[in-house]
């Protein structure tokens, strides 16, 4: 895929799409990070983040039961 940006034009690779079916010569929306343009995706391969959120509750949650354990433990 080859785009342009205020830095000039940049060739990546960019993939697997969903939608919508990318096309030779084509348009396709993209989304890239002005700081690293090799770092391209497009927008229906972003997610929300309510994955990591509910993996970073959770691993916290374990975090203090795993230390209330060991507190319990040293009491005991």
């Amino acid at each position: 895929m080859r785009f342009t940006t205020e830095a000039g034009d940049l060739r990546t690779s960019v993939g697997p799409f969903q939608w919508p079916p990318a096309s030779i010569g084509g348009s396709l929306e993209v989304i890239y990070d002005p700081q690293d343009l090799t770092n391209v995706t497009t927008p229906d391969q972003m997610t929300s983040g309510r994955t990591s959120l509910t993996i970073a509750i959770c691993s916290g949650v374990l975090l203090i039961l795993c230390v209330a354990v060991m507190l319990i433990d040293f009491a005991g």
